[in-house]
C-alpha cells in the first residue's frame, strides 16, 4: 500500500482511528532511538531515504504517510 498523503502529521490515524501515529526514524540508529523504537514512539525506516519515503507511521496497523508537496 502506498502511503497516504497528508498535509501535515496526522493526530489518529485514518485507517485504525488510532492515536498511535509517531515519526519514522531513517539511517543508522544509535542507541536512544532504538530505546524510542522498543518504546513504540517512533518505527525505524531502514537506511535508504529519498524523497518519496513516508515521515510518519501508524503503529498500530502500520499505515504510513508522507508530507504532500504542493
Amino acid at each position: 500500500m502506498n502511503p497516504i498523503q497528508v498535509p501535515r502529521k496526522p493526530r489518529k490515524c485514518q485507517i485504525c482511528n488510532n492515536t498511535t501515529v509517531v515519526e519514522i526514524s531513517y539511517g543508522d540508529p544509535t542507541e536512544w532511538v532504538m530505546q524510542m523504537a522498543e518504546e513504540g514512539k517512533l518505527v525505524l525506516g531502514g537506511c535508504i531515504i529519498s524523497n518519496l519515503s513516508p515521515q510518519w507511521q501508524c503503529v498500530q496497523c502500520h499505515t504510513q504517510y508522507i508530507k504532500a508537496t504542493n
